[in-house]
């Protein structure tokens, strides 16, 4: 068969605008309310009606997928056949892996089918680039603006004279309409670190005009508006990511090959961002003393067999530190778990099964007296170790590093989609407790979005 350039395919292909634009009402709609409790058939219908029109543009661009730049979508592909084969070969509670395998892996399945279409279809448009991009920026931002909109109505609800329902109402505890702090990690996080990335690349620019001036204070109230939100629900992680990704754009801006590009405007604009940094992160870690205490903590912590209250999640209190005062639960209750969830790891290295609560189970079985309330290490990659083993783990993190590098073939605005929400989900999935159905599921919503809108760059020849 006589070879074809992808320049040549992408100029031969073309998705229809109708399609692109329920497409990204589609994704609108599910980012808004994916991680909020309740709102099953919302999200339900959006999946479905955004995978359903997302075979088209799969089906259209099917030799894309015969390329190198594709790998991560093979991997993923791997991924979903291991879980497979695990359910059947290496399971350690069959019944149990199957009922999860029917939920997640399905529900996991029509996501990575609607991110695929919908990533082609988003780089295939090119005459209408800034519109596609203000929707899915819109809908990036969407978790944020909603809880602005609780807030306001939570905190001035007798000012305004109104009832305010509960589901519009934001919550610190756990009851019907509680968002955990991990979700709020999960579905914030990335679209600050998205932010930064966009003005990173507008003051690497060398025309910077008004329109790049607007640009910079949207990406500025995400910014401030995602602190904000980690603030007042005191989500620790988020402030700790968040500072993260912060240095990472400073280093861009200053030590970049281009950062000579109009130095004393962005060292000013840097300035700036720096100020809404440490205006939310002063009064967060001063609020907080287990930053302060961190160190101490640790040192109790790493002692498990001395120490051996973390096997009760607080039910028979925490040590003292050096300073004789107790240790902050976050702080030796984090650090415990994560040593407990390696050695697990190490021990059983094709892992439990479960995606949810594999170290709850492992932990039960080796140390039947631990309290029922264990059930996270902590940290996601960690729990996804335990859930699918260290062959889950390298197809899954191969797939992510793959799309992050792959992202260099690609033009703003879909390189910082790409490049700086991989990142932040890499970071987040660190310390966070996010294997549960949902943020597993967005994980790999995030990395064939990314790998379906880096392979529609590529410079690589496929055959026809």
């Amino acid at each position: 068969m006589q070879p074809t350039s992808i320049s040549k395919l992408q100029a031969d292909i073309q998705i229809p605008d109708w399609i692109i634009w329920i497409q990204c009402i589609a994704f609108i709609v599910l980012y808004a309310v994916w991680g909020i409790p309740e709102t099953m058939g919302f999200r339900n219908t959006a999946l479905i009606t955004g995978a359903a029109l997302s075979l088209y543009s799969i089906y259209r661009f099917r030799h894309f997928f015969i390329q190198v730049n594709a790998i991560p979508i093979w991997l993923v592909a791997l991924l979903f056949i291991w879980a497979t084969l695990h359910l059947f070969m290496f399971s350690q509670d069959y019944s149990l892996q199957l009922l999860e395998f029917r939920r997640i892996w399905r529900y996991a399945a029509i996501a990575v089918i609607f991110a695929i279409g919908l990533g082609l279809s988003l780089a295939s448009a090119s005459a209408n680039q800034g519109r596609w991009w203000a929707l899915i920026y819109f809908g990036l931002c969407s978790p944020v603006l909603i809880y602005l909109l609780k807030y306001t109505l939570t905190t001035y609800e007798v000012q305004l004279g109104i009832q305010v329902p509960a589901s519009l109402k934001i919550y610190f505890y756990s009851q019907p309409h509680y968002v955990p702090k991990s979700d709020y990690i999960a579905f914030c996080l990335p679209t600050l670190g998205i932010a930064l990335g966009r003005m990173k690349s507008t003051l690497l620019n060398e025309h910077f005009g008004w329109r790049q001036f607007y640009a910079i204070l949207i990406h500025f109230s995400v910014i401030a508006a995602t602190l904000f939100l980690f603030y007042i629900q005191d989500v620790k992680n988020g402030m700790f990511h968040a500072a993260f990704l912060f240095l990472i754009f400073g280093a861009f801006i200053f030590f970049s090959k281009t950062s000579t590009v109009n130095f004393w405007r962005n060292a000013v604009i840097f300035l700036a961002a720096l100020g809404i940094f440490t205006t939310a992160l002063y009064p967060h870690v001063k609020k907080n003393d287990s930053w302060r205490t961190l160190v101490a903590d640790i040192k109790v912590a790493v002692q498990l067999d001395k120490h051996q209250e973390w096997k009760y999640a607080g039910a028979k209190g925490y040590p003292n530190n050096e300073f004789g005062k107790v240790v902050s639960a976050t702080n030796y209750e984090r650090t415990a778990w994560f040593l407990v969830g390696s050695k697990l790891a190490l021990e059983s290295p094709l892992g439990y099964g479960l995606i949810e609560d594999s170290f709850k189970k492992m932990a039960k079985a080796k140390w039947p007296e631990v309290s029922p309330n264990l059930s996270h290490s902590h940290s996601g990659w960690l729990d996804f170790i335990l859930a699918k083993g260290f062959p889950g783990f390298l197809l899954i993190m191969g797939a992510l590093l793959i799309a992050m590098r792959n992202s260099k073939y690609m033009d703003p605005p879909w390189k910082e989609v790409a490049s700086w929400g991989l990142l932040a989900n890499l970071l987040l999935w660190c310390t966070t407790e996010v294997t549960a159905t949902v943020t597993f599921v967005t994980l790999l919503f995030w990395i064939m979005l990314a790998s379906s809108l880096v392979i529609w760059h590529s410079p690589d020849l496929v055959d026809s």
